[in-house]
């Protein structure tokens, strides 16, 4: 096949696009450059935002073991159907941004081929879904989904844009589309953001007056949490109670959303160790506590301090547990509040305070719950 067939030929199939765009971008490029017109929402990013949106909600419901009916199985319902339309909304927002900014770098304005841009350069961030696949790395594909569509970005623009002096105006033109765009999501987030929690609440308020969830004894759910306790402590807790100022160190001195640390704390007792801190951003407050259980420590007494609700809707918000790959995690979401909790391998984390549960779970992905269960567990 000469490089003409090759340029011209048959328009590629979903998922050969998917993988040479990825692969081998420029050449990829220049065959996209000479293809007919083609409805690329339809064809290429619904298919791609469906499959992430599936494959994130089958992994979501696996991994938190619920698969009754309840406010948080159709909440993750309705969450796999905005992220297909926020996707399909991104595309269109990325490629109004391209017509906008081309003609300043000398192109003329192409909304096709701007079309075309945006919607094959979104590919690593649609792909990049399929990381719910694997929870503790799906952070990282995202972020790197977002590195290499900006790279697609500058692969494409001139073949597709035809930018005048390409050696100066690509590398600016993206720097601008990055800035422009980075600018139009903060804000996106700020306005949806409290939105988005504010329908979750009504729904599960909705839910719960709809079809009322027996209620779980606290005893039955601290022994959900006591459970775990007593198992890690048989295969992960150490010998012995760390220091508990090695506790305090692990804890940093700022964390996401500009919270700074004010104070920090440490005790030791009754096989527990354990460090405090308590952090501020405004009138926002934080608290963050890093506690290790050595072999000895008394399961029951330790689940009992930490006082875990049981499943179900309360006031302004819901409580949820799940069990993921042998760690027991708590939430427990009010009208402003938030309290996230952690129960690793010999390893305690707990984020509470006037902060979103999104904010308690950057907390703890900062501090880095596999950092310390590989410091103080076994």
């Amino acid at each position: 096949m000469t490089a003409a067939d090759e340029l011209h030929g048959e328009r590629a199939g979903l998922f050969v696009r998917v993988r040479n765009i990825l692969i081998r971008p420029q050449s990829e490029w220049r065959r996209i450059a000479a293809e007919d017109h083609a409805p690329l929402l339809r064809n290429y990013v619904v298919p791609l935002a469906l499959l992430g949106a599936i494959v994130g909600f089958v992994a979501d419901v696996a991994y938190g073991g619920h698969f009754a009916i309840s406010a948080a199985l159709l909440w993750k319902a309705i969450s796999a159907a905005l992220y297909v339309m926020f996707a399909v909304f991104s595309v269109l927002a990325a490629a109004t941004l391209v017509r906008i900014l081309a003609p300043r770098f000398g192109a003329e304005r192409n909304p096709e081929a701007a079309h075309r841009l945006a919607a094959y350069s979104a590919t690593p961030i649609l792909i990049a879904a399929l990381g719910a696949l694997a929870p503790p790395i799906a952070g990282g594909l995202v972020v790197a989904g977002i590195v290499y569509a900006l790279a697609l970005l500058a692969f494409g623009v001139q073949p597709l844009m035809q930018l005048r002096d390409p050696d100066g105006n690509v590398p600016r033109f993206t720097f601008w589309f990055a800035m422009t765009a980075a600018v139009t999501a903060a804000l996106v987030a700020a306005f949806v953001g409290p939105l988005l929690q504010s329908g979750r609440s009504q729904l599960n308020g909705a839910v719960a007056t709809l079809a009322p969830t027996q209620a779980i004894p606290e005893m039955q759910r601290r022994s959900a949490a006591e459970s775990t306790i007593e198992r890690l402590t048989q295969t992960n807790a150490s010998a012995l109670p760390a220091n508990p100022m090695r506790l305090a160190e692990q804890l940093p001195h700022s964390l996401p959303g500009g919270f700074e640390r004010q104070s920090v704390t440490s005790t030791q007792a009754g096989g527990v160790s354990r460090a405090d801190a308590d952090y501020r951003a405004g009138p926002a407050t934080l608290s963050v506590s890093v506690i290790q259980f050595a072999r000895d420590v008394n399961p029951a007494a330790l689940a009992g301090e930490l006082a875990i609700r049981p499943d179900g809707p309360q006031a302004g918000g819901y409580a949820r547990t799940q069990l993921i790959d042998g760690r027991f995690y708590a939430e427990e979401v009010g009208v402003s509040t938030s309290r996230y909790v952690v129960i690793g391998r010999g390893v305690i984390v707990i984020t509470q305070g006037d902060v979103t549960m999104d904010q308690a779970r950057g907390a703890v992905e900062t501090i880095g719950l596999q950092r310390l269960e590989s410091m103080f567990g076994r």
